[in-house]
């Protein structure tokens, strides 16, 4: 291999000169473990051209709490290897995000082996990171495999072949990055030569931009439905423009900017607790608005203390409770498009550390909305693990839990199912106290009153009041009548 020293390409290229200050300490290794002096010669164009053998470049975060360690896996069409925007500046990122970083330099420009090759170089260097951690001085916790273009399609290559060992095999998560060449079918057949495993383990989420090569573009989109259909978890995202090769490009525009905003929302999800589907459509608008409002409760966390707390998603976000409970001290929690887990993962700082007199819950219309979706279950799982946390934290803490309202986006047997089941997990707490909110938003002939709402989902002025009328009475029973402010 020759030796190419790394201080010498930081000096050629920005982006490694920056990956080099923000990210932690590096390291190369050759695919059994051994130390190596350097990798492949880098061009000036920041793509390695001229292939010797492949490597494994280590660059570990430097935070306090370290996530796991992604194998990553950069484009080039099988001819080259891009180092900069899909090498060191996503390193760096993903430094930031808490991860270590293995960067594998796989085989490029070997004729028509050159995919097995760099299969092969794949699978060695998966099973050197997941089975001896120790020899590359890297982190434990989640493991992931992410690919850009050839390096996607090349990831999904790998995790085919992994699912057919052990189940233990398979990555934790699977990013695939303007992945190319999915669109490819066997010979005389329409079957992809690509797909997912029988039983996918990893959870999946596939970006592409939607002027990127329309082929490209529906065998993305026809392997997340694919994995989907096999039972795992799987998140297509399609940005309305950035073409190909987008990767971590200064001056994005548009949509594209937010996607290594997005990857983190999906990252960070990985390790929180909970079950079933976080917010997994319309990221871009979900993550600002999340971002915003749990800002706004870091302000307000000091005049909030020993209020009663509104807990929920949109349609607790749009009351304007202090109006509608003039008489109460009050805080509004709710953050738009959240769902039951996305709720649990914020109740620490959202409402245990406000010290609350009472919480009024109302959640989970938005886990039926999402990829994977959610059930019965696994909202009724979701609102157990919150009342198990408030009754820890403040047992005597009232927590006054509404029924889900009906929608017209969803049948009402569904949203009756969920109720029924929540009501079961609402007995299980002496602190908890069902609200019936749903068939008041009912006509006689037990459709939706569509007078209360303003888009079928949301509540109008008059829907709110509805709410109010069913929640008040309740809070009177337990905290006694309000004093006049």
């Amino acid at each position: 291999m020759a030796l190419v020293p790394y201080s010498f390409l930081a000096m050629f290229f920005t982006g490694l000169s920056v990956a080099a200050a923000a990210s932690g300490d590096h390291e190369w290794f050759s695919l059994n473990g051994q130390f190596v002096d350097s990798g492949n010669p880098v061009d000036a164009d920041g793509v390695v051209h001229q292939f010797n053998a492949p490597c494994l470049q280590v660059t570990r975060t430097t935070v306090a709490a370290p996530q796991g360690t992604i194998l990553l896996l950069p484009g080039g069409g099988y001819r080259g290897l891009e180092l900069v925007n899909e090498g060191a500046k996503t390193v760096e990122t993903l430094n930031r995000f808490g991860f270590d970083v293995v960067t594998l330099q796989y085989h490029i420009g070997a004729g028509d082996q050159t995919r097995d090759l760099a299969l092969q170089d794949a699978l060695a260097a998966w099973r050197l990171l997941k089975k001896h951690p120790r020899k590359l001085h890297i982190h434990g916790g989640r493991l992931g495999i992410m690919g850009y273009s050839a390096g996607g399609h090349l990831a999904a290559r790998t995790v085919e072949t992994l699912a057919g060992g052990s189940p233990n095999e398979q990555p934790d998560d699977l990013i695939l990055i303007y992945p190319a060449y999915l669109d490819e079918r066997t010979p005389g057949s329409s079957a992809p030569l690509v797909g997912p495993p029988a039983q996918p383990k990893p959870r999946l989420i596939t970006m592409i931009a939607s002027n990127d090569n329309p082929a490209w573009v529906q065998g993305s989109r026809d392997y997340t439905d694919a994995w989907i259909k096999s039972g795992g978890q799987g998140i297509f995202y399609l940005f309305k423009d950035g073409g190909h090769g987008f990767g971590m490009k200064e001056h994005r525009t548009g949509d594209i900017e937010q996607w290594p905003k997005i990857l983190n929302y999906f990252l960070q999800n990985g390790v929180t607790p909970g079950v079933g589907p976080f917010n997994t459509t319309g990221l871009p608008w979900f993550i600002d608005g999340r971002d915003h409002r749990l800002a706004q409760f870091e302000t307000d966390q000091a005049k909030d203390q020993g209020a009663v707390v509104f807990f929920g998603d949109s349609i607790t976000e749009h009351w304007d409770v202090a109006k509608y409970f003039p008489d109460l001290k009050t805080a509004n929690r709710g953050i738009s498009g959240d769902t039951t887990r996305g709720m649990l993962c914020r109740l620490q700082d959202n409402i245990l550390n406000l010290h609350p007199r009472a919480v009024v819950f109302l959640g989970g219309i938005n886990d039926t909305w999402q990829q994977p979706v959610g059930t019965p279950q696994t909202v009724a799982t979701n609102v157990r693990s919150i009342l198990e946390g408030i009754r820890q934290a403040t047992p005597r803490t009232p927590v006054f839990v509404c029924e889900i309202l009906p929608t017209s986006g969803k049948p009402d047997e569904l949203i009756r199912a969920i109720n029924r089941t929540v009501d079961g997990v609402v007995k299980e707490f002496p602190n908890a106290h069902r609200v019936r909110t749903h068939d008041r938003f009912l006509n006689a002939d037990g459709k939706l009153n569509a007078s209360l709402f303003n888009d079928g989902t949301h509540p109008s002025p008059a829907g709110y009041a509805v709410w109010q009328a069913a929640v008040a009475p309740e809070l009177e029973k337990i905290l006694g009548k309000p004093e006049k402010k």
